[in-house]
């Protein structure tokens, strides 16, 4: 049986925003090449001995659609469903059968239906064996799922799978500690995949993983780890006291602002070796109150940022825009914050109602999404009517706040957190 695992191609920065190309290349995490995501590395863990499989970036090279394949797996997030719909129809129409699966299928699984002939809704653990039994059968069922495996029937990601140095600007080792988030965040569709209940892997066994990949840059994917409660400041402790026990890793985080900022805490995660975290703000209450200039609120961003980079860890700043509260002032305000607060390191997106979270509900109810073409559902594009701006005044502000942000950094301090950032060859556009 021969498989061909697809991961998709998605709009970057710089394909969307030509206005843009004036910013050294090496600007932004989303200018990248990076390597398929963990859904698809996942999948490579799984097939039986007998299975003959392939994964296929097509964001590097066109899929050949003449090879002869028996299954044709595509797992892809909102930004790729376009370019996996096209994929998908173009496989089956010669006749090779496809499932699809990821973050918008599990979604959206109605919307995807049409292109494939299986949808598989959740996690890869506790459907692919059943999948590929089926495809071999000639028998695969419309739906899988949904699935969420106890985090012991975790499988560890294929990270041998891609010639890092030929293709890719960066290749982190990706580190997956949990899954599920308890937060409602209107904009997320991490609940919605993977529950409202935290799964963890064991610290020690998290630990273990990455000593194995010591020597490497880990980005550690889960931001939940970072939160305030108390179940989940217990588990950090552990975690990254662990890491730190081992001497330490070379990691970088994601958080919010809602986060266990304690000294305490801070110190580990320097022991640990965080290289940088990277912050999203936009949506909770102290982005809230520096996004509306309140004092005390502006006050403690800028004091969380001096204790994290007091302690050598890059404070890498995304900036969410479009909100509801968003109002034309924010631009100045966020340029005035970074250089108060001495942030070097940031990106700016557009708040993106992803399908079936609570934020693409709402503005359906209010008739304000402009569209569904989720190609341009990637956080650099207006894709709904805000309440205080005009899509193309928020696109300007966004494309501003870009430029500005970046006209006097010097850019090999900013990025100088990385491990790794260098130009690796650009392959010709695809055109899947």
């Amino acid at each position: 049986m021969r498989v061909l695992i697809v991961y998709p191609r998605f709009e970057r920065y710089l394909e969307a925003h030509p206005a843009l190309g004036e910013l050294p290349p090496v600007v932004g995490m989303w200018k990248y090449k990076m390597p398929p995501a963990l859904g698809a590395q996942i999948l490579a863990t799984m097939p039986p001995d007998d299975v003959e499989w392939r994964i296929h970036d097509a964001n590097l090279r066109s899929v050949d659609f003449d090879e002869r394949w028996d299954l044709v797996a595509i797992s892809f997030f909102t930004p790729q469903a376009s370019s996996a719909y096209r994929i998908g129809d173009e496989f089956r129409a010669r006749g090779v059968p496809v499932v699809m699966g990821g973050m918008h299928p599990s979604m959206i699984p109605d919307d995807v239906a049409p292109h494939c002939d299986a949808v598989c809704i959740g996690e890869a653990e506790g459907t692919w064996p059943a999948i590929l039994a089926d495809a071999r059968a000639g028998a695969l069922r419309p739906r899988y799922g949904p699935s969420r495996p106890d985090p012991r029937e975790w499988v560890r990601p294929r990270r041998d799978l891609f010639d890092a140095e030929r293709d890719y600007d960066w290749f982190a080792g990706l580190v997956q500690a949990m899954r599920g988030c308890p937060r409602p965040c209107p904009y997320c569709n991490i609940p919605g995949i993977y529950g409202r209940d935290v799964r963890v892997r064991a610290p020690a066994a998290v630990a273990a993983e990455i000593r194995e990949l010591g020597g490497r840059e880990l980005y550690l994917t889960d931001d939940v780890v970072m939160m305030t409660n108390r179940a989940m400041r217990r588990y950090a402790d552990e975690l990254f006291g662990a890491i730190a026990a081992d001497g330490g890793a070379n990691l970088f985080l994601t958080s919010s602002l809602i986060f266990n900022a304690r000294d305490d805490f801070l110190d580990l995660l320097a022991a640990a070796g965080t290289r940088s975290l990277y912050y999203t703000f936009g949506f909770e209450p102290i982005s809230r109150g520096l996004y509306a200039g309140d004092p005390a609120m502006t006050a403690r961003a800028i004091d969380i940022v001096k204790r994290v980079q007091d302690r050598g860890i890059r404070f890498y700043a995304a900036f969410g825009l479009g909100f509801d509260e968003d109002e034309p002032a924010l631009a100045d305000r966020l340029l005035d914050y970074c250089a108060r607060a001495g942030v070097i390191t940031a990106e700016f997106f557009l708040a993106t109602p992803f399908p079936n979270t609570p934020l693409y509900h709402q503005l359906a109810r209010e008739g304000r999404l402009l569209h569904r073409d989720w190609g341009r559902y990637n956080g650099a594009h207006v894709v709904f009517r805000p309440k205080h701006f005009t899509p193309d005044a928020l696109t300007e502000t966004f494309l501003g706040l870009w430029r500005d942000f970046w006209i006097d950094k010097d850019v090999e301090r900013s990025l100088s957190c990385f491990q790794s950032r260098r130009g690796a060859p650009s392959p010709a556009a695809p055109a899947d």
